[in-house]
């Protein structure tokens, strides 16, 4: 029959066949969380989810697996029993027996008393309770502890295992992930200040995950292309054979960042939430500028995990993006250049001032590329004093990030 773990072990090498990055520290981790979690189905699932998904694009990979390899709850004799020993686990409660009477003292259902194992007293065990073979009872001397046993036993009662501990703690870090993965999938929509303070529990693992990704698109492989001129020159010194390869080398990706976001009511909490993700990776970026605004824009950044402006924001102002987009032409010569990339994050309410989507093609033309993110509900986009249909025919890509998962996988355009 085939243990629980090796069946853990093939589904982790189905799910790298399906190109799921599992790292053998998160393999073993799913052992403890399952250990941690018990064998029900429904909490081994999730248990093992939180261990092995890193994305929720891979969650449909994972159920489908999992259901391929526990497709029935596990069957078998009670874990832990012997198999010499599995008759003596019977009793009254597993319909054997009468009520009040000893399990030793059960019948086999074709009525016949079950034979006594060799090397055993044939006196009931209640005698031990009641007293010797004489019928005395026993004394109170003879049936407590002697000596130092008592308070030995008493802190063996007391002090729980170390293996439990160590379960204790696996329960715990299966449970955060759990957190995590729902606070990453909330809508900031509907944010409180106790979301807000969870999802700033969570951003540290976003920023080493977002870090990693960013580092891997932007690294700089050791060669590029195939130089054809240089092989061929090359392989005029061996007769024409095309033994050594000649490659390009490849320039380094220098990119600039500009971020204009959005901090009005609405929108507030992701706009601080990307900011505290951008700081995380700044060292991926050969420089970094963030700037904040409601109705005109202030430059920002991070410090002691709290968002200081160069200059103070009136936060019941009307947002005016029109306004702000004069602001940040007038210093173009600072803030664009042909390896910068801006960043803005937005709902594209204009309170129905004008939007001077003009600015912002001239802005796209003097960048890299210039990318929205949109914290609000798609089915709210256009609507009322919403000026976005304007602005996004002039950005190279208008994302949806309406939660932390959705607001990471669009700051990863940048790359």
């Amino acid at each position: 029959m085939t243990s629980l773990r090796d069946q853990i072990i093939a589904l982790i090498a189905a799910l790298r066949a399906q190109r799921v990055r599992i790292s053998v520290a998160e393999s073993i981790d799913a052992m403890r969380a399952v250990a941690a979690a018990g064998f029900g189905r429904d909490s081994m699932r999730e248990a093992l989810a939180a261990a092995l998904v890193k994305d929720e694009a891979d969650r449909p990979a994972f159920d489908e697996a999992f259901m391929r390899f526990f497709a029935a709850p596990p069957s078998g004799p009670i874990r832990g029993a012997h198999p010499k020993h599995r008759g003596q686990l019977d009793s009254a409660a597993g319909g054997r027996g009468r009520p009040g009477e000893h399990p030793s003292q059960t019948t086999t259902p074709r009525g016949k008393p079950q034979p006594e194992r060799a090397g055993t007293k044939s006196a009931p065990r209640d005698q031990h309770a009641r007293g010797d073979s004489g019928g005395r009872e026993r004394t109170d001397e003879e049936t407590r502890p002697r000596g130092g046993d008592v308070q030995s036993q008493e802190s063996s009662a007391q002090a729980p295992p170390a293996e439990n501990h160590g379960a204790a703690e696996i329960g715990i870090e299966a449970g955060r992930a759990a957190r995590i993965r729902t606070i990453e999938r909330t809508p900031f929509a509907a944010y409180t200040e106790l979301e807000y303070e969870q999802a700033r529990d969570a951003l540290a693992i976003l920023k080493r995950r977002f870090r990693a990704r960013l580092g891997r698109r932007l690294k700089i492989a050791a060669a590029g292309r195939i130089d054809f001129r240089r092989t061929i020159r090359a392989a005029t010194q061996h007769g024409g054979v095309l033994t050594d390869l000649r490659f390009r080398a490849r320039r380094p990706r220098h990119i600039d960042l500009t971020i204009l976001a959005d901090i009005s009511g609405s929108v507030r909490y992701a706009a601080e939430l990307m900011l505290e993700l951008i700081a995380g990776a700044r060292e991926n970026f050969h420089r970094v500028r963030s700037f904040v605004y409601i109705d005109r824009l202030a430059e920002a950044g991070f410090e002691g995990r709290h968002l200081i402006t160069e200059t103070a924001l009136d936060p019941f102002g009307r947002s005016d993006f029109g306004r702000v987009l004069g602001e940040a032409w007038d210093r173009r010569a600072e803030l664009f250049g042909r390896q910068t990339v801006v960043v803005i994050l937005g709902d594209g309410r204009n309170n129905r001032r004008p939007a001077r989507a003009d600015l912002l093609r001239e802005i796209a033309r003097h960048c890299r590329a210039v990318l929205w993110l949109n914290p609000e509900d798609p089915a709210r986009w256009g609507t009322g004093d919403s000026a976005i249909a304007q602005y996004t025919k002039e950005v190279r890509a208008h994302v949806a990030a309406g939660n932390l998962r959705e607001l990471e996988r669009g700051l990863l355009e940048v790359a």
